[in-house]
């Protein structure tokens, strides 16, 4: 039982070094020579067109150079608090909306007007940022006679 064990461990290590090894010495020069892209179309590495894509992607990603597209395809490019919502007699919100990259930026930034049973209105503004620049807007309800119902805005994600 113990023997079964070391030999599956043993696979399984075999398997990840030929994996590492051969995917990081190729891996790694096209990751730095394709920038921030994940699909780069350089050749080499691996005699397997199945698994070149997927260990491709992984092992760069050990290696640190996929590393900083990460963060900037899950981040947003700004974000947003929202300073002052809409409620009973007011039909706007305020937000105070921050760019989070350093090159000027025409973002969307989404609002939903939520009430005690969900959303009550959605809307979104348009603002173009210059690099991490800070800004206040106003974002106003679609449907202003149910600003009696709103009880706090939320601000969705930021493309």
């Amino acid at each position: 039982m113990v023997a079964g064990r070391h030999i599956r461990l043993t696979a399984v290590l075999v398997t990840v070094v030929f994996a590492l090894t051969g995917f990081s010495s190729s891996g790694g020069s096209s990751g730095s020579s394709s920038g921030k892209s994940k699909s780069s179309s350089s050749g080499g590495g691996c005699s397997s067109s199945k698994s070149k894509n997927k260990k491709k992607s992984h092992s760069s990603g050990n290696s640190g150079s996929s590393a900083t597209p990460s963060p900037s395809k899950t981040s947003p490019p700004a974000h947003a608090v929202v300073v002052t919502c809409a409620g009973p007699g007011k039909k706007e919100a305020v937000l105070k909306v921050t760019s989070d990259v350093s090159a000027e930026r025409t973002v969307d930034v989404p609002l939903t007007f939520q009430g005690a049973n969900g959303a009550v209105d959605r809307n979104s503004v348009r603002i173009t940022l210059k690099g991490k620049e800070t800004r206040t807007v106003t974002v106003s309800m679609v449907q202003g006679d149910k600003a009696a119902e709103v009880q706090n805005c939320v601000v969705g994600r930021i493309d």
